[in-house]
């Protein structure tokens, strides 16, 4: 699980700069989708008893894309 996390908030950190230069409405999906593959990691690690911090998740949100969100 931790290593599914790291990559997971690599891959989003990644994607930021191509989320800015998309079209909005996908780039509002794109986040919409990460967003909720983190609750379910969350979710999951919660179920089975592995402390978010290991994990780096306690207060981790995906970012962002611009301030209209």
């Amino acid at each position: 699980m931790r290593s599914f996390a790291q990559t997971l908030k690599r891959e989003i950190k990644e994607n930021l700069a191509v989320w800015e230069a998309m079209n909005r409405e996908q780039a509002i999906g794109r986040r919409m989708a990460f967003s909720n593959v983190v609750f379910l990691l969350k979710r999951e690690a919660e179920k089975h008893g592995v402390p978010l911090v290991d994990l780096g998740l306690v207060d981790y949100e995906v970012p962002k894309i611009d301030p209209q969100d």
